[in-house]
């Protein structure tokens, strides 16, 4: 009797492990994408230079079929030639940035090799001097640390915005005449130049953002993990009632063995 219970238990805790793992995917480290470039790249103006990015899987889970986004910003200076690796590229009209999806060659490159940084030639054409640096970054639902996603794009050895030229002084001026009876209700000031880099030259490497697929997809893991909870719950619940239960029969055959003893006894 007692083997038959703990074979039933052992079955039972396993069943209950299955179901809670397939029920809450969300419990899984899920995948790690980073994203890389290679610095260095030289070009004079006019030129098409090719700057390798690329993308390693870190965490333990592939990204299999799972879409993932690749956001581009050419280094201002630049404009986007060609995104190796990429598919259904969407370009703005000056083709400075690109949005797409990761290609099938890229994708199954990555997936077989896990941990190891894959690379793809962007096609850059160099029109003018090189002030700022661009960025590249890869996105997807299945990655839940976003820290790593994006890294920038390096040509020329720029890696931040060159501050723009300063305004040559003005000659002195002349003093007046007469001067003013009453100072001017609103005098002119001279604006400071400065160093900060427009919002135009900002270098932030852009990120990807999630769709409302993907909040919507957060939303059903989230409800996804309680229902694998609320069934391991249970499960554990089950297996000390049939703990509770073997024991109890246990004691009862063992009151009935000895009142059985006693009653031979006492024939005797």
């Amino acid at each position: 009797m007692e083997r038959h219970v703990i074979r039933l238990a052992t079955v039972l805790t396993a069943l209950l492990a299955g179901l809670g793992l397939v029920a809450s995917p969300a419990w899984a480290a899920g995948s790690d994408l980073a994203a890389q470039s290679r610095d260095g790249r030289q070009g004079d103006v006019g030129q098409t230079v090719s700057v390798p990015v690329g993308i390693a899987n870190l965490g333990p889970d592939p990204i299999g079929g799972k879409s993932v986004t690749l956001a581009y910003r050419a280094p201002a200076g630049a404009v986007i030639v060609r995104a190796n690796g990429g598919t259904n590229c969407e370009f703005n009209a000056s083709r400075t940035t690109a949005r797409c999806q990761l290609g099938a060659d890229w994708r199954g490159a990555i997936v077989l090799q896990p941990g190891v940084v894959v690379y793809r030639n962007l096609d850059l054409r160099i029109e003018g001097k090189i002030i700022a640096p661009g960025a590249f970054s890869a996105a997807c639902e299945c990655d839940p640390k976003k820290a790593n996603n994006a890294t920038n794009i390096v040509l020329n050895g720029v890696t931040k915005p060159l501050p723009s030229a300063s305004p040559k002084p003005s000659a002195k001026p002349s003093p007046s005449a007469s001067p003013s009876a009453s100072p001017s209700a609103t005098p002119s000031e001279t604006p400071e130049t400065t160093d900060e880099p427009s919002a135009d030259e900002s270098t932030e490497p852009v990120v990807a953002e999630p769709s409302e697929a993907g909040e919507s997809g957060d939303a059903t893991l989230s409800g996804m993990m309680l229902v694998g909870f609320g069934i391991v719950l249970l499960g554990l619940v089950g297996l000390g009632g049939a703990v509770y239960l073997w024991r109890v029969r246990a004691g009862r055959d063992d009151d009935d063995g000895g009142d059985d003893m006693d009653a031979t006894q006492v024939i005797r």
